[in-house]
């Protein structure tokens, strides 16, 4: 298992290390999203910066793996994702992948985990932002 996920505050950061197949890629992918607390995290860092990609990942694969994604999207409509790769295989990949456009996140690559971690800091999601004082408002009234 060329991978270990390690579940934060409101995110998950996944880290990939050795040679990575389609078929372990899949499994890091369906034990993150079969936890439970995966169903509203703010984000994923995919971390590759030791992981080369095995020969059997195509960008067939890669569609497929944003199609599934898409499906879903319910359980954490509010996420960001982070990749970061140096290496030019992986690089190539993650660019692919973002120029499908058909994951649900908002995705950005970087070269580095502090890159990635202050992107995630500034990038403002709907879930974390506090309701307007007119909306609070609203909601303490009491309804007859």
């Amino acid at each position: 298992m060329p991978y270990r996920i390690r579940w934060e505050g409101h995110g998950v950061y996944r880290r990939f290390f050795g040679v990575i197949t389609r078929a372990e890629f899949r499994e890091a992918y369906e034990e993150m999203c079969n936890d439970i607390r995966y169903e509203g995290i703010r984000y994923i860092i995919s971390d590759y910066l030791e992981g080369q990609v095995a020969a059997d990942i195509t960008e067939a694969d890669l569609r497929a793996q944003a199609n599934l994604e898409r499906l879903r999207f319910d359980d954490s409509p509010d996420t960001v994702q982070a990749m970061v790769a140096t290496d030019p295989k992986i690089v190539a990949f993650v660019k692919y992948y973002e120029s499908l456009r058909v994951s649900p996140h908002c995705l950005a690559d970087f070269a580095t985990v502090a890159e990635a971690r202050h992107w995630i800091a500034a990038n403002p999601r709907r879930g974390w932002d506090r309701p307007s004082p007119s909306v609070m408002s609203a909601a303490a009234v009491p309804h007859h």
